[in-house]
């Protein structure tokens, strides 16, 4: 995405990675945008916690929109049951601290365990899914003012939807009328605002400046719907401008540098995404129209083997000499890259970031299972999960994707929710290795 300029999508859609599905091979979803995201954040403690006692756990599990899944296995020790219509489970006589797995139902084999967990009412995602939203529909409008079609090369025209809901869509239009898809999760009908921008960018994808803006609100939108009406009459916004300055671990250095803006109504819009390796960041924002900046530092290792990225939320225009610190990546040590001997029980230690959830994804080939285990901690026993059908082969090379995201006090502050909020997390970092089971 060098020099490139970006879409337009939900915020939880940019880079960084997704809880969901397989660990990806260049991590690039959860900063958003991890499916997402980006003021953090769920900063509450746990539920009612009951250390060492005997305690009923009546949890919830999720997929990535924060939808309930059925027929998940749910085992915490040796007790197990499956979740119902509604994704809800109930396990009594649990001694907390406990460790929670949901298996994923076949043919997938794909563990999601959560280390450590004191709250009685976990909500938590089954990690090998990340679904596409479940409802759609299409918006379509004409755009008058601004500037006229077809626009300057260095113009272009962006076109999207925010509102309560958790909504992906948007488009950059090259004529008028546009038409767009917009997806959510739920409920049945949302009520949006469509926002028009027209922004000016320069050779390497940075914003230069703010042609035209517009929004129409009260969009109502149901299930396969096309809603026609939605016009847009682009006026001038007055600007300002922001300054932020990156710190980044050692060794590394950016690889891209994002600017989104956000609205009230739930809107968010990229408007930057440039590959400058540039610590300071000085770019203009509109100053009358609502929306204040999100600034994304995106950095990468010089072997490649490790990435952080970082954003700053709530940037009002007009700020400047804002900082951001991108932490040091968190990093298996043990078991060492290559090692071999690897199976149940085996402990797995790494270099933890402060106020982060981990996720450590192990996988082999296709045929051997998948697990994600989930830890606000620095080290931790791989299971054994022989008898669920999901013990590790003999002999393989598996591959280790450690993450780390936040801001988080704790696991049972994941575990509000289990899903990311809107914007995404402060920070994520991801870093690889391997082994080989004995």
């Amino acid at each position: 995405m060098r020099g490139s300029g970006p879409g337009v999508l939900r915020c939880n859609d940019l880079p960084l990675a997704s809880l969901g599905g397989s660990p990806p091979v260049h991590v690039r979803r959860l900063l958003t945008v991890l499916p997402a995201v980006l003021a953090l954040l769920v900063s509450c403690g746990g539920g009612s916690g009951n250390n060492g006692g005997s305690a009923t756990i009546s949890g919830r599990v999720v997929d990535n929109w924060g939808l309930p899944l059925a027929n998940r296995t749910v085992v915490i020790g040796s007790a197990s049951t499956t979740t119902d219509a509604s994704g809800a489970f109930t396990l009594t006589g649990i001694a907390t601290p406990y460790d929670l797995v949901v298996l994923a139902p076949a043919p997938d084999k794909f563990a999601s365990i959560f280390v450590g967990l004191t709250r009685t009412d976990p909500h938590v995602p089954d990690l090998s899914v990340n679904d596409n939203p479940p409802l759609r529909a299409t918006i379509q409008g004409a755009i008058t003012g601004g500037a006229a079609f077809p626009t300057p090369q260095d113009t272009e025209t962006l076109v999207t939807l925010g509102s309560a809901a958790q909504t992906i869509g948007g488009v950059e239009v090259s004529s008028s009328p546009y038409t767009f898809d917009v997806g959510w999760a739920s409920p049945a009908t949302i009520t949006g605002s469509v926002h028009g921008l027209q922004v000016t960018r320069d050779n390497n994808g940075t914003v230069t400046g703010y042609v035209a803006h517009a929004v129409k609100t009260g969009v109502s939108l149901s299930n396969t719907a096309t809603v026609t009406g939605a016009d847009l009459a682009l006026t001038t916004p007055q600007t300002d401008t922001i300054s932020v300055t990156a710190t980044l671990p050692a060794g590394h250095e950016i690889y891209q540098r994002n600017v989104i803006l956000g609205f009230d109504d739930g809107t968010f819009i990229p408007v930057s995404a440039d590959g400058l390796d540039g610590g300071s960041l000085q770019v203009p924002v509109p100053s009358n129209i609502g929306s204040i900046a999100l600034v994304q530092i995106l950095s990468l290792s010089a072997d490649g083997s490790r990435e952080s990225d970082a954003q700053l939320k709530g940037i009002t225009p007009g700020t400047s000499g804002a900082t951001l610190s991108v932490p040091t990546p968190a990093r298996l040590t043990a078991p060492v890259e290559g090692a071999t001997g690897v199976g149940a029980g085996t402990e797995l230690i790494w270099t933890p970031v402060s106020s982060a959830v981990h996720v450590i994804y192990l996988s082999g080939t296709a045929n051997d299972p998948v697990y994600g285990i989930v830890s606000g901690g620095s080290r931790t026993q791989i299971p054994d999960l022989s008898g669920h059908g999901l013990g590790f082969p003999s002999g393989h090379a598996f591959d280790v994707v450690m993450l780390a995201f936040g801001s988080y006090a704790s696991m049972d502050a994941f575990a509000a929710t289990g899903t990311l909020p809107v914007e995404g997390p402060d920070f994520q970092t991801v870093s690889f290795s391997g082994f080989t089971t004995r």
